[in-house]
């Protein structure tokens, strides 16, 4: 069903191991807000986290979990991006509910459909959604898949605060997140 990503996710979605990438040309897109944002290429460091729909309790759920986090992101000046496949308007309705701090940004990958979940292998074809995966870009555009999971199945609060701590540049494998208080809904 799902294909291996460099060898980074397996049959089952889980990560598995993944290496960093090059810098992709830069591709921006609209977001919730109505502006554009970088969201690959060199730029401000962000968490690239896709998501298959708005209005789903897993997705929703995610959301929560990644605003608990936006503040630690800020102070090492990392941007949240969630994306899906909805429209902007979708989105932001979305959002005013899901992420109430406002630190989570929403990307529309609406049109053209899926074009930025398909450069980073993370769109189903069949279902015309994103696939749960998560991208950590550093400054430079340098990028690492931090997490990923199944269909269905949330992905871990503590990989997607490493990833913050990876596109920061700070040290990842000796971070400890346990001082990063994940809150859900």
């Amino acid at each position: 069903m799902f294909r291996a990503f460099w060898r980074a996710v397996g049959e089952d979605g889980a990560m598995t191991n993944s290496k960093v990438l090059p810098a992709d040309e830069s591709r921006t897109a609209m977001t919730h807000r109505g502006d554009r944002v970088r969201v690959l290429g060199a730029g401000t460091p962000r968490l690239v986290v896709f998501v298959p729909a708005a209005f789903t309790p897993v997705c929703a759920g995610e959301v929560g979990e990644l605003a608990a986090l936006a503040s630690r992101a800020e102070v090492l000046g990392v941007r949240i991006l969630v994306v899906s496949c909805d429209a902007a308007a979708t989105l932001a309705a979305w959002l005013r509910d899901a992420d109430p701090t406002g630190g989570v940004t929403g990307v529309s990958d609406h049109w053209p459909h899926g074009e930025l979940a398909r450069l980073c292998d993370a769109f189903d074809e069949d279902a015309g959604v994103a696939l749960r995966r998560t991208w950590a870009i550093r400054a430079d555009g340098t990028r690492k898949l931090v997490a990923s999971s199944a269909p269905g199945l949330p992905r871990d609060a503590a990989e997607h605060a490493r990833g913050i701590e990876w596109a920061a540049g700070t040290p990842t494998e000796s971070t400890d997140v346990s001082d990063l208080r994940v809150e859900t809904r």
